[in-house]
């Protein structure tokens, strides 16, 4: 595969063109493309279930992880947390959560990792716990009372 150097400039161009989450650099720049183009944007198969509705709301799994955390005493394994949070989730999941991702991970499992990483930048879990030990902090324990 070639490598091809772009300018900041114009990697911001094609950035807005890219769904968080879904689009490699490809298939942003071809949606870019298509729409510079007067073309419809590019579409492809794999990436089906990201449309809206088909995933359940990401921010609906905090509660779920909070919780699991609490019930472990406050810190739980990342496999710990995806097995209580599948339980607690699973009648809610929706279709497209299920399906898998390029990696073989579901949608629903790799969502919660990211959420994970949301829910540290919002201070609801802790940033220095220990590899891969999630831990939730005071202001986590205290949102989760205010969201039951």
């Amino acid at each position: 595969m070639p490598v091809v150097r772009i300018s900041e400039e114009l990697f911001k161009e094609v950035q807005k063109y890219a769904e968080p989450l879904v689009d490699s650099f490809e298939t942003a720049l071809w949606k870019a493309l298509g729409s510079h183009r007067g073309l419809a944007p590019v579409k492809s198969g794999k990436f089906s279930s990201r449309r809206t509705g088909e995933l359940t709301p990401s921010r609906a799994l905090w509660r779920p992880i909070l919780e699991a955390l609490v019930g472990s005493g406050g810190q739980a394994s990342r496999p710990e947390v995806h097995k209580s949070v599948e339980k607690k989730m699973k009648e809610q999941l929706r279709p497209g959560d299920w399906k898998s991702n390029l990696d073989g991970t579901t949608k629903w499992s790799k969502q919660v990792d990211f959420q994970r990483l949301e829910m540290v930048h919002e201070g609801l879990l802790a940033d220095n716990s220990p590899r891969g030990i999630w831990a939730i902090t005071d202001k986590g324990r205290k949102w989760l009372s205010e969201h039951r």
